[in-house]
């Protein structure tokens, strides 16, 4: 009797045992399965930000005269010579920038207060020439308060811009290289080539 009792005491250690060791199993398996899904929506989620970025900026460049200026970080655009004039005026331009600080790729664009007149906004849409420096020009208009700003994509953690000349009136495709924050740390570089369809500088540059 005594060997019997002993023997069952054994097999109830072996299997709280084995319980113990299936319980760990299972747990692990459910842990590591909804990282996996939590890796899927992830990069799923990256997915339809590529997707996002590569059709806003395609709205922007596609459609757009000319490039007017470039750096690391934002490009100009010539978006479209609304006054026929062939020649370049502030409404009609499009910067576009990386902020490293905020992770965000955004647009900025003359908005002239509705309260103004026709007349006062043909006097503050100035035209522009082969001397215009861009960067300038957009940050006295944000003194004169005219500018408004617009969020493309944001939780990007890079992005940098090249032209396919170094001239940037001269220049056809704009390469936007970048990164996305997510949960599971920053994405892979990301690369897209966007073409202008019909490329027209301003006359002076003609």
């Amino acid at each position: 009797i005594m060997n019997r009792r002993g023997l069952s005491l054994l097999e109830m250690l072996l299997a709280i045992g084995i319980t113990s060791i299936i319980g760990a199993a299972i747990a692990s398996m459910m842990a590591a399965s909804t990282n996996g899904l939590a890796s899927k929506n992830d990069s799923r989620l990256s997915a339809i930000r590529l997707a996002t970025t590569q059709a806003r900026l395609g709205a922007y460049i596609a459609p757009s005269m000319c490039i007017l200026d470039k750096g690391t970080s934002h490009f100009t655009l010539w978006l479209e010579d609304s006054r026929e004039s062939n020649t370049v005026h502030v409404s009609e331009i499009r910067w576009i920038r990386f902020n490293a600080e905020l992770n965000m790729l955004t647009v900025e664009f003359v908005d002239f207060p509705d309260t103004w007149t026709q007349s006062m906004i043909d006097a503050s849409d100035i035209e522009c020439n082969t001397l215009t420096d861009y960067e300038s020009l957009l940050s006295a208009l944000r003194i004169d308060d005219v500018i408004n700003s617009v969020n493309l994509v944001d939780a990007m953690d890079s992005c940098s811009f090249w032209l396919n000349d170094s001239i940037p009136f001269d220049a056809t495709r704009i390469c936007i290289r970048f990164s996305f924050k997510s949960d599971y740390g920053v994405t892979s570089d990301s690369i897209i080539d966007e073409t202008l369809r019909i490329h027209q500088p301003p006359s002076e540059q003609q």
